[in-house]
């Protein structure tokens, strides 16, 4: 090439690439954390990740020189070449120089050889930062070699964006010091960089995250399509981007191998080599991985591997449309090779979706009873035992009882009584031996437990447990851990606490992860019975990391702690709940969810809905779930959708007389739960006669009825509703200084607990209910001290809240933490005395209860040693 051709050239490829380097960066996210400033001191940043994780837009954006007089940028896209394979060492350096010095710089140049040595001398003598941006290099070798050179043998002043043109490509790079890496896990987007670029708040950026995976190209694909409620793999653009964009650039053969790979449980060339008889697989998967990154190693094991979940939903679309007539063949030997490994869910999974059963009458005692009990897969064993046979169930005992568990869990009683009677066939095949270790007395004792009858379950599980406990791990795990649940809904917490840890042993024992759901449910359950919104959401993030940790499936998991979440996330901030979350959330606990959790989430979502103003739509899931109540027999789950019909209709304003409450006599459940409903019935009474606007005495009476038997039971959320009540009536009835006493010690003990919507209900259903509601919170004080005390780490006890985690022994009130954050804040005892609403006599008495359990001798050393114990 003459130097006016050399010229032409670097001057025709430099004008394409600055210009592909413009149209690049249009709109997109500057990330800093993967930016030239987040890792100042590397040589080298090199990203290595799948197609469409945004490798080109980091380079792009990294020849974006803000200084001009202290950096320069060099930026070459191979793309923009006719052939990148024809850019050889001698033409890279030649562009390279291009861009830094122009044209200038060659005229002492006469052969290749000269054009890189000059090079190497421009940038070993730059004064300024050089940036060298490199999109689509590492095909060729002597172009590859001469990267590195240039890497080790010029300062550290030029630095160098790499996005190679395969993933494997200069490999010796990630060995070198200095170096810094991004793959796909550092690439993908988050949720904080989704709401930036879409707009879109929390609730809709992690909906995007859960749709696409983060994947930076699927991302932008969901912020643009009109169908993103759809599957991600549905999208017509996202269908576009893989067909043209992925599948046209592999290799034909490589491309079939994805497609068959997708169909698979577990990517592996043993597994893919059974089932599609080939002994090619070891080979692809290499190739995929050096070129394209597709598949990546399982958490579990370096010979399994793992694809995007939406990539695999494409592909496997993709496989039912052009080999429809193989489909169930393939997924027949995908079930019968893990089958033989003895990895039964997956064989449960691929067979479901052959629609074969027929595997089922080869089925043993152990492996069905496991995947239902100890791995409690109620979702998938549900839809498969729809499709088999009803002779074949009642024919093999594992199946029936098997079956029974399901439909326990599944809220269907009547047929699990049913098939369960069944077993008991004398032609059944494996009755002995499966009553030998109490299987059908287990389900038996837990499935009264769904039903709500509780005691009886109570009595049943300790009758098991004695009998078979010691040889029977995975039913124990299982008794105990229902009657942790028991001891949880009868608000018996220290024997929940007892049972958990003796269940917590059994479960771990036998690695049982449908218990251990439960049982943190259960532990979840009794923070939230107890209003300490702060502590649930507590052990709800640590049952997460437990769950990650030892691998528990994810699929009931999530749906049965969103159910709890829906709750946490509702009291806790509002806001931040969706219809969308809710209603899904709603829909799981209807189908699996006892009478607890599915009463729970019925009020969280019911509430919502009619503090939206959506009140028919309120009403109409409160009737849904009473209808629910009267086909499944659950009469305690009727009575409490009773009494939030009485009180949301009494918010209406729809009738004049009482409202229409169950009567006392229908109150047959455990003590704790009748003094929970009789004291929601109480204060529905209360509301009542504050509406009424003349029997402020009656409504008092009641306020304290609820406020006893919600004490009685450390229901906090109850009791914040019933202050707020009984300080109403008082007020009416004179009594200003008393009722403004109620309503702050119900404003400290919902911040205390994070009990934010149980407040902002209260005092908004007041508000239309009295209009001397409204005189009575107008003439409160400014609330801003109970406003600083909203901190979820801060633990306080009083007679009916938990002590502080390694405080065990502390008497602190939640007055005292408020009386101490006053002092933190400079108050005196006469601003204190006028903020709390208490005599100057009552703060130094509280003050040296403070001093005497925090062993100190004056308000500084208090301060510090309430910090210290993290009371403040």
């Amino acid at each position: 090439m003459t130097r006016h051709s050399l010229e032409d050239w670097c001057r025709r490829m430099s004008e394409r690439m600055w210009a592909r380097q413009c149209f690049i960066t249009q709109g997109c996210l500057d990330r800093y954390c993967l930016s030239a400033s987040a890792t100042p001191e590397s040589k080298v940043v090199l990203y290595r990740a799948p197609p469409g994780y945004g490798k080109s837009v980091q380079v792009a954006l990294a020849a974006n020189t803000r200084e001009l007089e202290l950096e320069s940028a060099v930026y070459i896209n191979t793309r923009s070449c006719p052939d990148s394979c024809d850019v050889n060492g001698s033409l890279f350096a030649a562009l390279v120089l291009y861009q830094l010095e122009g044209v200038e710089s060659w005229r002492t140049i006469k052969s290749d050889i000269d054009t890189i040595e000059v090079l190497r001398n421009a940038l070993c003598n730059a004064k300024k930062t050089i940036r060298i941006c490199l999109d689509g290099v590492g095909e060729a070798k002597h172009t590859a070699d001469l990267i590195e050179d240039l890497i080790c043998e010029t300062p550290s002043n030029v630095k160098f964006f790499i996005a190679p043109s395969r993933v494997g490509a200069l490999p010796r790079l990630s060995m070198m010091a200095g170096v810094v890496t991004y793959g796909a896990d550092e690439l993908v987007f988050t949720e904080e960089e989704v709401s930036e670029l879409s707009g879109m708040g929390g609730p809709e950026a992690s909906n995007i995250i859960k749709a696409t995976g983060g994947w930076p190209a699927l991302v932008r694909l969901m912020c643009r399509t009109p169908n993103p409620n759809l599957p991600a793999a549905t999208w017509p653009e996202t269908r576009s981007y893989f067909r043209d964009n992925l599948l046209t650039a592999l290799p034909n053969s490589t491309r079939t191998f994805l497609c068959n790979a997708a169909m698979l449980e577990v990517i592996s060339a043993e597994c893919y080599g059974y089932v599609y008889k080939t002994e090619e697989a070891d080979r692809e998967i290499t190739f995929l991985n050096e070129h394209y990154a597709l598949l990546a190693p399982t958490g579990t094991s370096a010979d399994r591997m793992d694809m995007h979940p939406v990539l695999r939903e494409y592909l496997r679309s993709l496989f039912n449309t052009t080999q429809r007539e193989r489909r169930s063949y393939v997924l027949k030997r995908v079930a019968f090779w893990h089958w033989r490994r003895g990895e039964y869910l997956h064989s449960i999974n691929a067979a479901l979706e052959a629609s074969d059963h027929r595997w089922a009458r080869v089925v043993s005692d152990s492996i069905i009873l496991d995947v239902a009990l100890r791995q409690g897969e109620i979702e998938v064993l549900r839809t498969w035992f729809g499709k088999v046979p009803a002779r074949t169930i009642k024919k093999i005992a594992a199946l029936s009882i098997g079956y029974a568990w399901i439909l326990y869990f599944s809220q269907q009683a009547r047929q699990a009584e049913e098939i369960l009677v069944s077993s008991l066939h004398p032609s059944s095949r494996g009755v002995g031996d499966l009553d030998e270790e109490g299987w059908r007395e287990l389900v038996n004792a837990i499935g009264k437990a769904t039903q709500d009858k509780l005691l009886e379950s109570q009595v049943l599980c300790q009758k098991w447990i004695d009998a078979f406990g010691d040889r029977n791990m995975v039913g124990k795990g299982a008794a105990l851990t229902c009657q942790a649940f028991i001891a949880s809904s009868g608000r018996h917490f220290e024997e929940l606490e007892r049972l958990s840890h003796r269940a917590a042993v059994a479960i771990q024992s036998s690695n049982q992860h449908y218990a251990f759901i439960w049982l943190k449910t259960a532990e979840i359950q009794g923070e939230l019975f107890k209003g300490d919104i702060a502590r649930a959401r507590s052990v709800l993030l640590q049952a997460n990391k437990t769950a990650e940790k030892i691998q528990v499936p994810k699929t009931f998991l999530n749906k049965m702690f969103g159910t709890l979440e829906l709750q946490i996330l509702h009291e806790q901030n509002h806001h931040l709940v969706t219809q969308e979350s809710a209603q899904a959330s709603f829909d799981f606990a209807l189908n699996y969810g006892v009478t607890d959790i599915l009463w729970g989430c019925t009020q969280a979502y019911s509430r919502f809905l009619y503090h939206q103003g959506f009140r028919d739509r309120a009403m109409a899931l409160l009737e849904q779930s009473r209808l629910a109540s009267c086909e499944r027999e659950l009469s305690r789950l009727n009575i409490l959708t009773k009494v939030q019909l009485a009180e949301f209709t009494l918010l209406n304003n729809e009738e004049l007389g009482p409202p229409i409450l169950p009567d006392e006599c229908e109150l047959t459940f455990l003590p704790n739960q009748n003094q929970a409903i009789q004291a929601r019935m109480a204060l529905v009474t209360s509301m009542y006669r504050l509406r009424l606007g003349k029997q402020f005495g009656v409504a008092e009476k009641y306020a304290k009825q609820a406020l006893q038997s919600a004490s009685a039971i450390s229901d906090a959320r109850t009791r914040i509703a019933a202050h707020y009540c009984q300080a109403l009536a008082a007020f009416a009835l004179g009594s200003s200084k008393s009722a403004k006493r109620m309503i702050l010690d119900a404003n400290l003990l919902s911040e205390h607990l994070n009990c934010h919507f149980t407040r902002l209900w209260i005092k908004e259903a007041l508000l239309s209910l009295s209009p001397l509601a409204q005189d009575l919170f107008n003439d409160l004080p400014d609330d801003s001290e109970a406003k600083a005390t909203k901190d979820p780490d801060v633990r306080i006890e009083d007679s009916s809240v938990p002590p502080v985690p390694g405080n065990a022994h502390s008497t602190i009130t939640i007055k005292q933490i408020s009386l101490l954050k006053c002092v933190s804040n400079g108050m005196t005892n006469r601003e204190i005395a006028e903020r709390l609403l208490v005599t100057e006599d009552t703060v130094k008495w509280h003050m040296k209860k403070i001093f005497s359990e925090l062993k100190v001798t004056n308000r500084v050393q208090a301060v510090t040693e309430a910090r210290l114990r993290g009371l403040l």
